[in-house]
């Protein structure tokens, strides 16, 4: 399974090139995201939340002159068996939070690690991949000085037209119940700038890729998210 950011750009630059090519969209998506599956899976202890990559590590409590709030009870993804409102619920879950809070970004990347791929083949990628979308332990912290608060407004989320062919076309490598769900939304960052309120909002677009029945008995587990802005 491809981890290496520099190799993620240059295949996802490799499927912009070649998107009308579905046997090899299919391969790139087999090798990139790992969603070929387990074909032996073992017996074993629960994935660890402990990452295999740099997730961020930020102190519950900044500066002196910080007061963060108690902290908040954090969501729990939804035990559905339908890929786009769990789809939802992983985007909403992987944008909002609040550097106000008492939480730590290691506090909002375990709502989704928690609902990683159970046999955990895919937990190292996901943990990877979660790092790239929250602050790093330096950025949180200055984010903190100014209040900062992120969350999403979603205005479409749906499964790429291309998915079904390039399940196909996997022969049989993607199993049945994977699904991709891109998702556009409106990501809003709210704060204080010089005494006063400041907020901004910018259009995002990703991929959350999950597992449904029949890959998974009874509801959907998360299995990786695209690069943001470079969807399926």
């Amino acid at each position: 399974m491809i981890t290496s950011p520099q190799h993620w750009t240059a295949r996802r630059r490799l499927v912009a090139a070649i998107a009308g090519v579905m046997a090899l969209a299919a391969v790139v998506v087999v090798g990139l995201y790992g969603l070929a599956g387990d074909p032996e899976p073992e017996a074993g202890p629960p994935a660890t939340l402990d990452p295999v990559g740099p997730l961020p590590q930020t102190p519950a409590t900044g500066d002196p002159t910080d007061s963060p709030q108690a902290a908040p009870d954090l969501p729990v993804l939804p035990e559905t068996g339908d890929a786009v409102p769990y789809a939802r619920e992983v985007a909403n879950a992987l944008f909002t939070w609040d550097t106000m809070s008492g939480l730590t970004p290691r506090d909002y990347a375990n709502v989704l690690i928690a609902d990683s791929d159970p046999s955990g083949v895919e937990t190292s990628g996901l943990l990877t991949d979660v790092a790239t979308y929250l602050p790093a332990d330096d950025v949180w912290r200055q984010l903190r000085q100014y209040e900062t608060r992120q969350w999403l407004e979603v205005y479409g989320i749906q499964v790429p037209s291309s998915w079904g062919q390039i399940v196909a076309e996997s022969r049989g490598q993607i199993p049945e119940g994977t699904t991709a769900v891109t998702v556009r939304a409106f990501r809003h960052r709210e704060g204080v700038w010089d005494g006063q309120q400041d907020a901004t909002r910018e259009k995002v677009t990703f991929t959350v890729f999950v597992g449904c029945p029949p890959r998974f008995d009874e509801r959907c587990y998360l299995l990786r998210l695209s690069e943001l802005d470079n969807p399926l």
